[in-house]
C-alpha cells in the first residue's frame, strides 16, 4: 500500500491547506411535473490543495517518489487528512470501530468540558486492567498525536498507548478532578499498515472521557467530532499528471499538490 508522506517536521502538509467537499443530488422530473431528488453518495468527493514552501531535497523526493509509484492519477494511495480526526465515532464507544474489554462499564451522556453531554464515564469493574481501543489503516511509522479530555472523582492514572503488531508506545497519564486534555505523541520503528489508539484503565478506576482524537502531527489541534467518517482516505489520487514543484535555492523547493478522494 502506498502512503502520502509526512514532512520532516512530523506533519503531512504546511498551512494554509484548502479542502473542498463536493456532493451531488440526482433530480428526476416525472411526466406530471413532479421532481424526485435523491443524494448520490457514490459521487461525493473531497479535494485538498497542499501548498509547500522551503521543502528540503528529501521532502521533495518523497513526494515525487510517491507520484512516480502512483503513476500520476492512475493509482490510489492512503492520505491522512491534516484537517480532520483520524478516529471514527469519537464520542460513541458503542460502535463496532471501538473494541471495549468486557468488564468496562460505559455510561454515556455525561457532562463534557464544553458544557454539552457528549462525555462518557468509564468504570473498570475487573481486578485487572481493561482497555478501549480503535485501530486505523495507516502507516505505523508515521508521527501521531493522541489526545482526549479526562477527569475523575479522585486523582488517578491511566495508560495511553499507541501500538501496532509487535510494538507499542506507552505512557502513564495522571487524571485529576478537573477536565484536562491529555496527549501522547510518537512514532514506531515498524512497517505495519495499521496502528491502534488504546486507553487502559487499572483495576477499579473510574474516569470520564471526551473527545478522543488522533492526528498525523506533533501536537493536537482543535477537537473535531466524528461520526461514521474520519480523516483516513485509503483511495486518494493525485489530481494531475504533472508535479509542479520548483527549486528556489539549494535544498529549498516550493509548489502545490492537488489530491482527490471519494468521500465514502
Amino acid at each position: 500500500m502506498l502512503h502520502y508522506p509526512q514532512l520532516t517536521s512530523g506533519s503531512v502538509c504546511q498551512f494554509p491547506v484548502k479542502r473542498r467537499t463536493t456532493l451531488r443530488t440526482v433530480s428526476n422530473e416525472l411526466p406530471g411535473g413532479d421532481n424526485i431528488r435523491m443524494s448520490d453518495p457514490g459521487a461525493a468527493t473531497v479535494r485538498w490543495q497542499l501548498q509547500y514552501l522551503g521543502l528540503t531535497d528529501g521532502e521533495r523526493s518523497s513526494i515525487e517518489q510517491l507520484f512516480e509509484a502512483a503513476e500520476g492519477r492512475l493509482t490510489t494511495f492512503t492520505f491522512l487528512d491534516p484537517t480532520d480526526n483520524l478516529l471514527m465515532w469519537s464520542e460513541d464507544y458503542t460502535k463496532s470501530v471501538w473494541s471495549v474489554d468486557p468488564l468496562l462499564q460505559m455510561t454515556a451522556g455525561m457532562l463534557d468540558p464544553f458544557g454539552g453531554n457528549g462525555a462518557t464515564q468509564v468504570t473498570n469493574t475487573a481486578q485487572v486492567p481493561q482497555s478501549v481501543t480503535q485501530s486505523i489503516g495507516a502507516a505505523s511509522w508515521f508521527q501521531y498525536c493522541l489526545s482526549v479530555y479526562l477527569r475523575c472523582d479522585s486523582p488517578s492514572t491511566i495508560g495511553f498507548i499507541l501500538s501496532t503488531a509487535g510494538h507499542e508506545l506507552r505512557s502513564s497519564i495522571p487524571v485529576s478532578t478537573v477536565w484536562a486534555r491529555a496527549m501522547k505523541t510518537g512514532s514506531m520503528p515498524s512497517n505495519q499498515e495499521a496502528v491502534s489508539f488504546r486507553l487502559e484503565l487499572p483495576a477499579g478506576v473510574r474516569v470520564t472521557l471526551f473527545g478522543a482524537q488522533m492526528e498525523p502531527q506533533l501536537a493536537p489541534g482543535h477537537y473535531k467530532k466524528t461520526l461514521d467518517r474520519a480523516g483516513v482516505y485509503s483511495k486518494t489520487r493525485f489530481d494531475s499528471d504533472s508535479m509542479p514543484i520548483t527549486t528556489d535555492a539549494p535544498n529549498r523547493h516550493s509548489g502545490s499538490v492537488n489530491l482527490v478522494s471519494r468521500l465514502l
